[in-house]
């Protein structure tokens, strides 16, 4: 190479500067901005066209002495996967829409034929200066110039090239151009305000685009060699972390694929681009990593489906997409599979019997090698790849009001152009990428401080809700210490006749229906479709509704409770040894054996050590089962029961009662299976619950239960909730006493508004904590719209507390939270 740039000096600098004016006016003659580009182009100077004609006469010499027959099927080969590069581009910038049909390759632009037209005229010159100059002017061309000793290199150039040339005339770069933060300025409503500062600019950031594609596209070159020579270095590693990071984009985000629209957007500028450059920096690491090219590849292409995969059932049963937090199961495997089935022990085995067969199989022959021979380059590039990943959390880390700073590439344009975060995760991800909302999620403040957060301020709140508590003990005679308190949380528990469309064979719940007529009962609001669960029990538990919080958090137990200056639990209000959760899954789900401790609770029982008692419906413990060991717990004393049941989990596989059936329209055989399945759990659910009731009804202490359902079953299609989206996050819930109380009227709540409901039905004393809440569930619930006045004070009230108990200086007192007992 060091020969080569020596020898060739002139001939080499000749070829690159005659490229560059090519790609330079190749470029600004597709512009689709408006009709006079070429000769706005050609009037920069008059010696433009004649230095056009030169540069692309000259590359055509050089052309005419480095073809052959390997040059051109390394050409072909090099078009082809442009074009498939690009196309999978192209669709994935379409994902969201729905009736984008990716198989209509002439209206979606497959062929890109740009660059082809300046491309076969350079052929064109080539052919006749080969076939006519150097025949009938053999001086003329022996002086001309000589090459031949550097066929190789000058072949690896002008393919480079090539590539950067049909890049950079691809119809997508016109479409997003507008976007970009270098030329952003340049445009308004996408037309140019300045056609001669557009095309100056334009020209630098074309020539800045060719430096730093240029060393990228120069190695992928040389790695399509590699590989069409099955003799695999860094240079193929290049080119397959590029087509891994392309496909694994569309098929990541086509897993979690959705028709939304916003702000006029199915997708918003820099995702794609984003998201492409995150993975092309992952699979490029694993090659180095590991150093063995086969090995990498076949762990990356395993990665690709087996995460795009995962991604996609997570999306169908609980319509979120994959987040930092789920990597937490992976330290429990056994329990991950359990919940997938017996099945997925076999898929698991396959799949490593595959991996392990085509690695073996292979290695001899095919694409075998090491990635980097040299220790210290090695090094260099994971040095650089951990840095780049560095950068990316710095900026994210560093952003103040939700805003990076605007000249940072593609980040800036993604994340400041319009701030979506409400959205939640799911419509982040799928408007702004997976990887977005990966980087938002480790780098985001668990809550945003209050404009006036002080302790001042907070310690107004304690006077102001000290005073509203002793007025709400007026009238108060109970102490909820002196009673026993269950909480069952009813695992996918939802009401199947709200959900449009969805035809049962007979009701499955008759008992418990008749049960809310009766009682305080209503909707619950549930922060998750198909999932959440230690999201509901932790806001029944601390009355912290997760609406305050960033909308990046995802586990309340994991990313919350660990850094929260206190905990505020109902359970609090009871002796220690009274207190006894009663959960049949791993303790360890959601570090819930760690929060349990923490809050003191003198009894768990879980999976490990519930005994031998109990059966199964369906794939897990029944509610029967879950019911009979509260029973077995009870004693004389007031007692608090943390509860959730396991029995209505997928799998759904019940076949009992066999009458029972369920379709949803459209649904295939398989899916109604499932539905039927989960309509019979049901019914065993409400006979157990019903069953349940009466029994403690004839127990002699006052007992109250709150039951309810965490979230819905993944079951159901988004089309289920086209005329009422909020029926996707809407369960059924009751409080039952087994004394006399009112009936409140509470048609829907939040899952933190429950102790204050509770406090409410068994005229139990309040601490200004819950005389808070109390005064939130009446006031500024999530029943209550457009707050203003009074209520989104209290509104405020809470989120101020709420920011002092997890993100601030815990400047509320212990008095707070103390709930008056009969000894105080």
């Amino acid at each position: 190479m060091l020969n080569f740039i020596k020898n060739q000096y002139i001939k080499l600098c000749l070829f690159l500067a005659s490229f560059i004016l090519l790609l330079i006016v190749n470029f600004n003659y597709f512009l689709p901005f408006n009709s006079t580009h070429s000769i706005l182009y050609f009037s920069y100077s008059h010696y433009a066209p004649l230095l056009f004609f030169i540069s692309i006469s000259f590359i055509s010499v050089v052309l005419s002495k480095i073809w052959s027959r390997y040059f051109f099927i390394k050409s072909a080969i090099i078009y082809l996967l442009y074009l498939l590069g690009s196309y999978i581009i192209e669709c994935s910038r379409n994902v969201n829409v729905l009736k984008y049909n990716i198989f209509s390759f002439k209206a979606n632009d497959f062929f890109q034929v740009n660059f082809l037209l300046f491309l076969f005229s350079i052929f064109l010159i080539a052919f006749i200066y080969h076939y006519v100059i150097s025949i009938y002017c053999p001086i003329f061309e022996n002086r001309l110039i000589k090459i031949s000793e550097y066929k190789e290199y000058y072949s690896i150039l002008f393919h480079s090239f090539m590539l950067i040339g049909f890049c950079l005339t691809d119809s997508k770069i016109y479409k997003i151009l507008p976007e970009t933060s270098y030329l952003r300025d340049l445009f308004t409503d996408g037309l140019i305000k300045n056609q001669f500062s557009y095309l100056m600019e334009l020209d630098k950031f074309i020539i800045l685009l060719i430096i730093i594609l240029f060393p990228f596209v120069f190695c992928s070159i040389i790695g399509i060699d590699q590989l069409y020579r099955n003799r695999p270095k860094f240079g193929a590693a290049l080119v397959c972390s590029s087509f891994f990071a392309i496909t694994f984009n569309y098929t990541i985000q086509n897993s979690i694929r959705t028709d939304v629209t916003i702000l006029g957007r199915n997708l918003f500028p820099g995702a794609t681009a984003f998201q492409i450059l995150v993975f092309f920096a992952l699979f490029l690491l694993i090659y180095c990593l590991f150093n063995e090219f086969l090995l990498s590849t076949l762990l990356s292409v395993f990665l690709i489906i087996g995460i795009s995969i995962a991604s996609y059932f997570k999306f169908q049963y609980r319509q979120e997409p994959i987040l930092p937090s789920d990597l937490s199961w992976l330290m429990h495997p056994g329990i991950m599979f359990d919940s997938l089935g017996p099945q997925s022990y076999f898929y698991v085995f396959l799949i490593v019997a595959v991996f392990l067969g085509l690695y073996l199989s292979c290695r001899i022959i095919l694409l075998y090698g090491r990635v980097l021979e040299n220790y210290y380059l090695r090094g260099i590039v994971i040095i650089s790849i951990f840095s780049f990943f560095i950068g990316i959390y710095s900026v994210f880390k560093q952003r103040r009001d939700g805003k990076v700073d605007d000249s940072i590439p593609v980040i800036g344009i993604l994340n400041n152009q319009h701030d979506i975060s409400w959205f939640g995760n799911t419509t982040n991800a799928q408007i702004k990428s997976l990887s977005y909302v990966w980087f938002s999620h480790l780098t985001s403040e668990v809550m945003i401080k209050p404009k006036d957060y002080s302790k001042s301020s907070i310690q107004k709140i304690e006077e102001k809700y000290k005073k509203v508590a002793g007025d709400i003990n007026l009238t108060r005679k109970e102490n909820i210490n002196e009673q026993t308190v269950i909480y069952v949380l009813s695992e996918s528990f939802s009401d199947p006749s709200r959900i449009e469309d969805v035809k049962v064979s007979s009701n499955p719940i008759p008992k418990i229906q008749e049960i809310k007529k009766r009682t305080t009962s209503g909707l619950m609001k549930s922060d998750g479709y198909g999932g959440g669960t230690a999201n509901m029990e932790f806001q029944t538990l601390t009355g912290l509704p997760m609406y305050n919080l960033s909308p990046s958090i995802s586990i309340l137990y994991t990313q919350v409770a660990p850094v929260m200056n206190y905990f505020p639990s109902i359970s609090n209000s009871f002796n220690s040894n009274n207190r006894i959760v009663i959960h049949i899954a791993s303790p360890s789900n959601y570090s819930r054996n760690i929060i349990y401790g923490n809050l003191d609770f003198a009894k768990f029982i879980h999976y490990g050590n519930k005994g031998k008692e109990g059966y199964n419906i369906g794939g897990n413990y029944s509610d029967e089962s879950t019911y009979q060991l509260v029973l077995k717990n009870m004693n004389k004393d007031s007692q608090f029961f943390s509860v959730m049941t396991m029995q209505n989990h997928t799998p759904w596989n019940e076949p009992n009662p066999i009458d029972m059936n369920a379709s949803y329209p459209g649904f295939s055989d398989n899916a109604n299976k499932q539905l039927s399945a989960y309509i019979r759990m049901l019914y065993h659910t409400d006979n157990a619950t019903q069953d349940f009731l009466e029994k403690l009804a004839k127990i002699d202490k006052k007992i109250t239960v709150v039951f309810y359902g965490d979230h819905l079953p993944g079951l159901y299609p988004e089309s289920a909730f086209k005329n009422n989206p909020e029926g996707q996050y809407q369960t059924d819930y009751f409080i039952w006493s087994n004394f006399e109380t009112p009936k409140l009227d509470y048609p829907l709540v939040n899952s933190s508004d429950f102790s204050a409901m509770v406090f409410e039905q068994t005229n139990s004393k309040v601490s200004p904590y819950y005389a808070l809440l109390t005064e939130v569930l009446k006031k500024a619930s999530v029943d209550k719209k457009a707050l203003e006045g009074e209520a989104r004070e209290i509104a405020e009230d809470l989120k101020m507390v709420e920011y002092d108990l997890i993100s601030g200086k815990g400047y509320l007192s212990k008095d707070f939270f103390e709930v008056p007992s009969a000894k105080n």
